[in-house]
């Protein structure tokens, strides 16, 4: 049903909606172990405030986009539109993330 609401009658995600249940897990076992080794990098060569900074944005964006019904990618247009405009959403991302950093720290 999930498939068939979702995916099928919006024709997004036809060619996955159509594999098998196994190889559904494999593609999905496959892009978390990929997104964790991407971000294992980023804090290598960024540091973790701005892994965080990047997490806490697409979690944003991906409410966003269940909220108001968009995709994904127009979801983060308009945060980041957003953000350029108003600094103190920046300012509100940069405090929270420096308060788990430095709960991180005791």
């Amino acid at each position: 049903m999930i498939e068939k609401i979702h995916m099928k009658e919006r024709l997004m995600g036809v060619q996955f909606s159509i594999k098998s249940r196994e190889a559904k897990n494999r593609y999905i076992d496959a892009n978390i172990k990929n997104v964790i080794s991407e971000l294992s990098i980023d804090i290598k060569n960024y540091g973790l405030e701005i892994v965080l900074r990047k997490l806490l944005l697409s979690l944003i964006s991906v409410q966003l986009a269940q909220n108001i019904g968009v995709d994904h990618h127009a979801a983060i247009e308009e945060l980041y539109y957003y953000m350029k405009k108003s600094e103190n959403t920046n300012e509100v991302v940069n405090e929270f993330i420096n308060k788990l950093s430095a709960s991180h720290l005791k």
